[in-house]
């Protein structure tokens, strides 16, 4: 069994820690980290390097080992791979097929429909998904919501090898990476948005100023 979790992480802060926490917990397995090289065009590039991304979820890992994990296996490439594309390269290398959870949220979940090859995603893994109060799946579109309500489960375990959507009972905090830039930027303290030693980092490393 795999458990992914993709992001930018930038930075990684404690919505991300305690969402990824959770979900190992309830699984009774590790979270994987996923960073994502690069964005979408339609997305701001990731203000710290790759190199420091990684640190910082080395640090995150390190602190919370039996829970938290990375995977490199994305790093190495120089532009975004759409997750479909990542899944896929997964599913190719692997020996033997194994079960792949991937976490997203539910503002993510409720707009499935424009991420790329979206019905593919659903024949290469399952979902976890921590719902937003402010993205309800009534807010799916009629065609989404045909497709995935009848795959949507709240138990902890999948039937399928793939194609599920596990709803867990976590409520997201409401931080963002983005919000913490901002507030690097304008020299405001953010200490209980992100773990200390993140913080710890960032100042030492100067980023995030004046962007």
């Amino acid at each position: 069994m795999k458990i992914l979790f993709g992001g930018t992480f930038d930075p990684i802060h404690i919505g991300h820690i305690q969402l990824a926490r959770y979900v190992s917990q309830q699984f009774k397995h590790p979270v994987s980290l996923l960073p994502l090289t690069g964005v979408p065009n339609y997305k701001q590039p990731p203000q710290a390097s790759l190199q420091q991304r990684l640190a910082m979820l080395e640090i995150v890992a390190a602190k919370y080992p039996d829970e938290i994990k990375i995977d490199y296996s994305e790093t190495q490439l120089t532009e975004y791979s759409p997750t479909v594309t990542t899944l896929r390269r997964m599913r190719q290398n692997e020996l033997t097929p194994e079960i792949i959870y991937f976490v997203i949220g539910g503002d993510s979940l409720v707009t499935l429909d424009i991420w790329d090859e979206w019905r593919d995603l659903l024949k290469l893994t399952n979902f976890i998904v921590a719902m937003r109060p402010d993205y309800p799946l009534s807010k799916m579109s009629p065609q989404l919501a045909q497709e995935l309500l009848p795959r949507i489960n709240t138990t902890t375990s999948a039937i399928n090898a793939v194609g599920e959507i596990i709803i867990t009972h976590f409520t997201p905090l409401e931080v963002s990476s983005t919000q913490i830039r901002q507030c690097y930027a304008m020299g405001q303290e953010i200490n209980q948005l992100v773990e200390p030693e993140i913080n710890h980092y960032i100042t030492q490393n100067n980023l995030y100023k004046g962007k």
